[in-house]
């Protein structure tokens, strides 16, 4: 029974990170739709982004 129990925590596990990524992935969505996402043109224009986000 104990690999039993064990399978159940894994798929448990799993389905909680999926939830987590599709709640992440809707909110992504909804800010993207609102205009509340910033994009950029360029890797380097990205890393200056971060760079400068303190």
């Amino acid at each position: 029974m104990a690999g039993a129990t064990k399978e159940a925590v894994i798929e448990d596990a799993n389905e909680a990170a999926l939830r987590r990524f599709e709640e992440g992935l809707a909110r992504s969505i909804s800010q993207y739709k609102a205009g509340q996402v910033k994009s950029f043109k360029t890797k380097e224009e990205f890393l200056d982004h971060l760079k400068n986000l303190e």
